[in-house]
């Protein structure tokens, strides 16, 4: 089971969960067993398992809490970064927990966001290729280009340096700061994988016990 099917958990139609057909009942994984696993990725990978849920619209303490621990990751590596390190403590959070804000929402963007869908190819991820197209004759799609095939479009980086520029210069943003806001956008990923990973690996142990 992954993160995604665990979802079906929140507004369950049965009482028995599995990503196979029912054949036996060893197959599927009781209520309690999921309830269970979820507690285990919850305090194994909290970053992870909070983000997703706050990403799928579950949870709105899951969302503030994911952007809570993504500020005290992004607290501990911001040393690194020479102009968010001269910052005054107070000032430093602020920068921090304001561009963990503005990461966590363009990570969690979907086609689905009001205003995200992509204009080319309206939220498909698909747009005609029409090179090949008009050399064959026959209509073929690529992964549209404007949004790299999600179909909906990534919140400008720009838009986390117009909320802090009041604490760095352009230069500063450009140069530095802009890698560490990438960099928390890139950990919510390793996270949601890491969870995911997490989720598999107890919910198989639960199968392989029952």
């Amino acid at each position: 089971m992954n993160l995604e099917n665990a979802v079906k958990f929140h507004s369950p139609k049965s009482p028995q969960f599995t990503d196979s057909p029912r054949a036996t009942a060893s197959e599927a994984l009781t209520g309690t067993d999921v309830m269970g696993a979820l507690g285990m990725v919850q305090s194994r990978s909290p970053l992870g398992f909070s983000a997703f849920n706050g990403k799928m619209e579950l949870s709105e303490n899951d969302k503030k809490n994911a952007i809570r621990l993504l500020t005290q990751h992004g607290l501990k590596h911001c040393g690194k970064v020479a102009a968010l390190r001269k910052l005054e403590t107070n000032s430093k959070l602020k920068v921090v927990q304001t561009l963990a804000t503005f990461a966590f929402s363009s990570w969690s963007r979907s086609a689905a966001t009001p205003g995200a869908r992509c204009k080319d190819c309206k939220g498909t991820g698909r747009a005609c290729n029409r090179e090949v197209t008009e050399r064959t004759g026959v209509f073929t799609e690529k992964d549209c280009d404007r949004c790299e095939g999600r179909g909906f479009s990534k919140l400008p980086a720009s838009n986390g340096y117009k909320a802090i520029k009041y604490f760095i210069t352009d230069k500063q943003w450009r140069y530095e700061v802009k890698g560490f806001y990438e960099s928390l956008v890139t950990e919510l990923d390793k996270s949601e994988s890491h969870a995911n990973g997490m989720l598999r690996l107890v919910t198989t142990s639960f199968e392989e016990v029952s």
